[in-house]
């Protein structure tokens, strides 16, 4: 990590984690808690648009309470008028690191479950999270999932917003049919998006990601999910369900999704307890 170049009271800042096109984030300690935190730190003050944002995703994310929903502990300013945001120090890096590798099944499937248990939080609450893709899913050091970076969540009756900008908010390789159209969102969009990542955990490739931005685009419009191999088969129904093109043929929350995650887990178990049942005598 590199020498930080900024001071924030109360804090003992031990160097640079990483930086966006907006904020950076620096590792840092808590001096009255003797904690570890994260504090993200707005590069700007001029943007005043993308300043109120920023504050408005520490407001989300502090009414939100879930074990797989990062902590917020506190929002403030620097002397120099910048925004930061204090959250829970993550140390088990985040679901990119893992990509082009596959991972076992039963492994993917608890991550998407344990998201899909903080995003029924949050649409419960009326919001969506726009933004579903591995960096924004943190670990932690039980291996616990966290969904992070509520900066482009938004409030659902407040969604049109997005059609009349006509920009598609989110990361191509992970949006949903409707994102990529600019049209209004809600929770179906969010699980189109964990259901590339659960293909992705499950393959080592995310299908639709295209040479450049235009085609990752249409390639969210058009292209189906592949098959998975056939010892994946059990899980092509559940795939092909959150990644319906019509947001009318996915499930109609999290709440339906993971109670047809308990469905199968629930038969994998029952398999297993009958396969030594099943062979020779």
């Amino acid at each position: 990590m590199s020498q930080p170049p900024i001071t924030v009271p109360g804090y003992s800042i031990h160097g640079r984690l990483g930086k966006g096109g907006m904020a950076e984030v620096y590792l840092a300690t808590e001096q009255a808690l003797q904690r570890q935190v994260a504090l993200k730190v707005l590069l700007h003050r001029e943007d005043q648009a993308f300043t109120q944002r920023f504050i408005q995703e520490g407001h989300i994310v502090a009414s939100l309470q879930h074990p797989s929903i990062i902590t917020i502990y506190r929002i403030d300013q620097l002397a120099d008028g910048r925004h930061f945001l204090a959250m829970e120090y993550l140390a088990g890096g985040d679901l990119a690191q893992y990509k082009g590798q596959r991972l076992e099944p039963a492994r993917a499937l608890r991550i998407v479950r344990q998201i899909a248990s903080a995003l029924a939080l949050v649409h419960d609450r009326g919001l969506v999270h726009r933004d579903i893709k591995p960096g924004n899913i943190l670990f932690r050091d039980d291996g616990t999932a966290v969904l992070t970076d509520f900066g482009v969540a938004k409030q659902l009756q407040l969604d049109s917003e997005l059609t009349q900008s006509g920009i598609a908010v989110g990361s191509p390789a992970y949006s949903s049919p409707e994102q990529a159209q600019c049209q209004a969102l809600d929770a179906r969009s969010d699980i189109y998006s964990l259901g590339v990542i659960l293909l992705e955990m499950l393959t080592g490739h995310n299908p639709f990601r295209g040479a450049n931005y235009t085609q990752t685009l249409m390639n969210q419009l058009q292209l189906q999910p592949p098959p998975l191999p056939e010892p994946l088969g059990e899980w092509q129904w559940l795939l092909e369900r959150m990644l319906a093109k019509d947001p009318e043929d996915r499930f109609a929350d999290c709440h339906v999704l993971l109670a047809s995650l308990d469905e199968l887990q629930d038969a994998e178990q029952d398999h297993t307890r009958l396969s030594p049942a099943l062979g020779p005598a």
